[in-house]
């Protein structure tokens, strides 16, 4: 499991890493990401019979505006404003090609982006469901069940890592 962590912070890292020109507030956000992602506790995933939950409408992100949207929910696990701007700035940095071992999703609850979630494939390692977040909202948690629940869904290979949802 370390390695398919690693693997998929690498992946994330080379958006800024790997640009010609990324910003100085692309960076902080990238050096905020992978500090948060040093505290968080990952594990085999606990999936259960997902028919309850039917209040998301779950997109891949494949344009930039959903990129846009993913950013916004996934920045609130932060705080601070400027924390929140950095990370923004970082995340709508993210580039898919075809072959890329990562795939997010938004869903969207009555109209509006309010949850997020990535699916992080390796056929090495495993799949790794991860940067599961949902807008605070009074269903936060349900949400996040929801989206973890229908990425682990998706997920074709085993075994199968989520991280720990709070």
């Amino acid at each position: 499991m370390k390695q398919l962590i690693e693997r998929k912070n690498r992946w994330m890292a080379s958006h800024i890493t790997d640009a010609e020109f990324p910003t100085p507030l692309s960076e902080q956000g990238l050096a905020l990401y992978l500090d948060a992602q040093a505290s968080l506790e990952f594990g085999s995933c606990q999936t259960s019979d997902s028919s309850g939950y039917d209040s998301l409408t779950i997109y891949p992100v494949d344009c930039h505006p959903l990129t846009i949207r993913y950013s916004l929910v996934l920045a609130n696990r932060w705080q601070d404003e400027s924390d929140k701007e950095a990370i923004i700035e970082y995340l709508t940095q993210i580039m898919f090609e075809d072959d890329s071992p990562a795939q997010l999703y938004v869903g969207f609850f009555k109209g509006k982006p309010a949850a997020c979630g990535m699916l992080f494939l390796d056929e090495e390692h495993g799949s790794l469901i991860c940067d599961v977040a949902a807008l605070p909202l009074p269903n936060q948690q349900q949400l996040m069940s929801e989206m973890q629940q229908a990425l682990a869904a998706k997920a074709s290979n085993q075994p199968l890592y989520c991280e720990q949802l709070k």
